[in-house]
């Protein structure tokens, strides 16, 4: 009998091979195609399985990612690289004890895995632990001298208040590497925590660079297609000002629109939504759009985070401190408040999507001492998921919620123009109430971003704001203690009852 020869059979280390191609080629559909059949040709095959993580963890597919490296370990128990890959993953997916698992499985079986030890390090300094990360990111450089590993050890120098030490580190970094656009950033953190602000400015124009910042210019490119503001001469000329990373970025930064608005003909601005209403009524800006889509014309667009760059480099400004922000005399919204008892807004939780929120974080019902002092009056300014605890908690006979009439942040700047004080976690409502010159009681994690300072119940940002700090990572019940003390002794003398300020 004649006929066609029969088709050769691909063997499995073909097929990857070609799954590989397909995917270095960005042909996703045809590669999974491919690693699919390899796995058919070869079910108990680890390689192949590692290599399908790979090709997820590298298109943003992380539970993908992990679920083939998760299997690639069963196949094999002491494959190192999918161990470190697999952890990889849980860092990504914030579940960190699980990452170190890994990670420290994987070195066990190839002490000189450098990614090991570096990724078991970005873990630990993620779950606070400073010297574990240190630990872990020296033992990488006995192995390994690269750029990201200096820049990992100098986060958990700079975490832990080390500050010239990560200094010196990010400096050897960037000579290493000059255009490494995260060491330049990590460096900008690191000049803001010592106080040298013109050094801190300059090197804080990298973010433009690093991996989010890249993301958030795609995702504005109506903006960033416009002429990048660099200096030019501004008279006459229409200047776009846009928000960028979170509300309290924003918040904190927006008393620079100040001085900018003398040096520019016509200013107008795009601002994350929630923030429009509230920049409108406090500025002079002759258009506010809070969609990307329909932006006002402007000859040049500038990040409003860059305009002390520009404008103010050594932060001279921050020397007289005046409340830039307000709330509408003719707002409607009206609260209950109690005359005879000081009248408080609290928030504990910063926003689930932001940075560090479960740090940030004070459980509610650890704020329970405060709730039953006598002369105070509760009001919950809590927005989003944390919004959620009131219920469980059984204090919301002691809070009146106000979250459900807290659309924007004009809305929340009118509610606190009523109040008598704030206490808050370091979030959004914390900016507004300094920026308003509200008093305002500040609940810091250990170590806490650089606005903060390092040191100290005062910030230059924010006069009217009284700082209390974790004396250890997670310790939220002696911080609580010793605010219900000030907080007792406040009620009695009522010298917080302070008139909100309004706008001049």
């Amino acid at each position: 009998m004649s006929g066609q020869p029969a088709k050769e059979k691909v063997s499995a280390d073909q097929l990857l091979q070609q799954a590989l191609a397909a995917s270095g080629k960005g042909d996703v559909d045809g590669a999974l195609r491919l690693f699919a059949a390899a796995i058919d040709a070869a079910p108990n095959n680890a390689v192949i399985r590692n290599e399908l993580g790979v090709h997820y963890y590298h298109r943003g597919l992380i539970p993908n990612a992990r679920d083939a490296f998760a299997e690639a370990v069963r196949l094999k128990p002491d494959f190192s690289r999918a161990l470190t890959n697999l952890g990889a993953c849980h860092n990504e997916l914030g579940d960190n004890h699980a990452a170190i698992a890994c990670h420290e499985r994987a070195a066990a079986i190839e002490p000189t895995m450098v990614d090991a030890w570096a990724n078991a390090g970005k873990a630990w300094n993620e779950l606070e632990e400073h010297e574990m990360a240190i630990a872990c990111y020296r033992r990488a450089l006995t192995i390994a001298t690269r750029p990201d590993l200096l820049r990992g050890l100098a986060k958990a120098y700079r975490k832990s208040a080390r500050h010239e030490r990560s200094r010196e580190l990010l400096e050897d970094a960037i000579a290493r590497k000059p255009d490494d656009a995260d060491a330049h950033f990590g460096m900008a953190l690191t000049h803001f925590h010592l106080e040298d602000y013109p050094a801190a400015l300059r090197e804080f124009e990298w973010r433009m660079q690093v991996k989010e910042m890249v993301q958030h210019r795609k995702d504005l490119y109506p903006i960033f297609e416009r002429p990048a503001y660099s200096g030019q001469d501004l008279t006459g000329k229409t200047l776009l000002l846009h928000t960028e990373q979170g509300f309290g970025d924003n918040l904190q930064f927006a008393r620079f629109i100040q001085l900018v608005r003398p040096r520019v003909g016509t200013l107008v601005m795009w601002c994350r939504p929630g923030l429009g209403q509230l920049f409108r009524q406090c500025f002079d800006i002759a258009e506010v759009s809070e969609n990307v889509f329909k932006l006002p014309d402007s000859d040049y667009q500038l990040p409003l985070l860059s305009v002390p760059f520009h404008f103010d480099p050594g932060l001279a400004s921050l020397q007289a401190f005046s409340p830039y922000l307000f709330a509408a005399e003719d707002h409607p919204l009206t609260l209950a408040t109690d005359a005879s008892a000081l009248n408080i807004g609290l928030v504990w939780g910063a926003s689930d999507s932001g940075f560090d929120h479960q740090n940030k974080k004070v459980p509610l019902t650890a704020l329970e001492p405060l709730l039953g002092i006598p002369g105070t009056r509760w009001f919950s300014l809590q927005v989003g998921s944390d919004r959620d605890d009131i219920a469980p908690s059984g204090l919301g006979d002691r809070l009146t919620d106000l979250g459900p009439q807290l659309r924007n942040f004009a809305d929340t700047a009118a509610a606190l123009a009523q109040l008598d004080l704030v206490i808050s976690c370091d979030t959004s409502v914390a900016h507004l109430a300094g920026a308003m010159g509200k008093p305002l009681w500040v609940m810091l994690k250990r170590n806490p971003d650089w606005r903060w300072m390092g040191d100290g119940e005062t910030t230059p940002w924010y006069p009217s704001a009284r700082i209390y700090r974790q004396t250890a990572v997670g310790n939220w019940p002696l911080l609580i203690k010793r605010i219900a003390a000030d907080l007792a002794a406040a009620a009695t003398s009522r010298t917080l009852a302070a008139k909100p300020r309004m706008p001049p």
